[in-house]
């Protein structure tokens, strides 16, 4: 009889068991990256979905890129920023500073860069600065999208089905999932209707990123 290795785990720590059987419910939910709809922008699902949100805290948020959206979407919302880069004006740097909950945190095109640990952690760290009811609101890359990980900066490849795995081992409920196509109109439509068939036939998306709502309960 060979070892015992109902024991070992995935490199983010998670035994195999457990893993599959959480990524199997968003492999149920969205059988194929085509079953998730298509959104035109990142806070699409927030805006449609989230609620009143009055204070909002932007993990990872390099140059305050997501600002201008996030307070166009919102008029009157607390923003707040948190990135490990001291080269650009932010309110936090790290977690350990951030001493108050937030109805939104973003976490866009950041969960690429990290290690599988590192991410759970991430997504732990989320966890705590959310307050309860309040949402998180997530992209990564989409990986069906030939080319997206060609770049040095990313470290995991995070399907689909794995974002949501992930998030629901760090006790979020993802309520909605999208992709998001930044084309322009024609072009979208091109691909949604002319080359829909053949996307579907080879496995091969357009859409640029993933993303989820989820909320604490």
């Amino acid at each position: 009889m060979g070892p015992d290795r109902s024991r070992e785990t995935t490199p983010a720590g998670i035994p195999w068991s457990e893993f599959g059987r959480l990524r199997g419910r968003f492999t149920d939910r969205w059988p194929t990256v085509f079953h998730l709809p298509l959104v035109h922008d990142h806070f699409a699902l927030a805006r449609q979905h989230a609620g009143p949100v009055r204070s909002l805290l932007d993990v990872g948020a390099t140059e305050r890129v997501h600002e201008p959206n996030a307070r166009a979407t919102w008029p009157d919302v607390d923003y707040r920023s948190l990135d490990l880069d001291r080269t650009n004006r932010h309110d936090y740097h790290d977690f350990a500073a951030v001493d108050r909950q937030f109805d939104l945190l973003l976490l866009l095109e950041v969960l690429e860069h990290l290690e599988p640990r590192q991410a759970i952690e991430m997504v732990a760290q989320c966890r705590q600065r959310v307050r309860p009811g309040g949402h998180l609101l997530v992209s990564v890359p989409n990986v069906f999208r030939p080319g997206v990980q060609q770049e040095w900066t990313h470290v995991a490849a995070l399907p689909y089905q794995d974002l949501g795995a992930l998030l629901h081992h760090g006790g979020f409920e993802v309520l909605h999932g999208a992709r998001v196509y930044y084309g322009s109109r024609r072009s979208r439509l091109l691909h949604a209707r002319l080359f829909h068939a053949l996307h579907r036939f080879l496995g091969v998306d357009y859409a640029q990123s993933i993303v989820m709502l989820a909320r604490r309960p």
